[in-house]
């Protein structure tokens, strides 16, 4: 590999490292399928996939890995989460989204961006949430789940939103900052090309 270069940036005094994560994968002549399967649903039966973190302000690549093209990316996310260290920035794109990760980068004083699936369930604690008599909160007051339909069709084209204290989950309420952003018919339809 080549010689790498440090990035001069005023986000090294914020960010230790910032890591990106991400992946590609082509075809191969079938007869490597039994070492590199495909995930299926092509006329080829062999695939490869490399996974890439690249640290930007370092130029250093942390980790290289290839592997079947039916590998998902989450898996390999979560065999990268544990070298996350205090004061990274984890970018990672929505295949490899996984609570129990984002839940490890935050517990580890890092950072991450990351895209939500779109049936990933978000919630906003409860003001006024019901309590038992000894002062327990009742479990299904505590917080209220936000209605994305809603607030997206609130949103004009081009518009953005931002929820500073949300819950990612319905059963993990990973404490985040959710970032929504409506699409414009331009954005939509390159999209939809790409």
């Amino acid at each position: 590999m080549a010689a790498s270069i440090p990035i001069s940036s005023p986000y090294t005094s914020v960010f230790k490292r910032i890591r990106i994560l991400d992946s590609t994968a082509f075809q191969l002549p079938d007869i490597f399928s039994s070492v590199y399967p495909g995930a299926g649903g092509c006329s080829h039966t062999a695939w490869i996939k490399i996974q890439l973190e690249y640290d930007l302000l370092s130029g250093q690549f942390l980790h290289i890995h290839t592997g079947p093209g039916k590998q998902h990316d989450c898996t390999y996310g979560s065999l990268c989460a544990p070298t996350v260290t205090a004061n990274d920035l984890c970018i990672r794109d929505l295949g490899y989204f996984h609570l129990k990760d984002l839940q490890y980068i935050q517990d580890k004083e890092a950072y991450y961006i990351s895209r939500i699936k779109s049936n990933t369930r978000m919630y906003q604690k409860n003001p006024n949430p019901d309590y038992f008599q000894d002062g327990r909160i009742k479990k299904g007051t505590e917080y209220i789940q936000i209605d994305m339909e809603t607030l997206m069709s609130s949103l004009q084209p081009g518009q953005t939103c931002e929820i500073a204290d949300a819950y990612v989950g319905m059963t993990d309420k990973v404490p985040t900052r959710v970032i929504v952003h409506r699409l414009t018919k331009e954005q939509q339809q390159k999209r939809l090309q790409d």
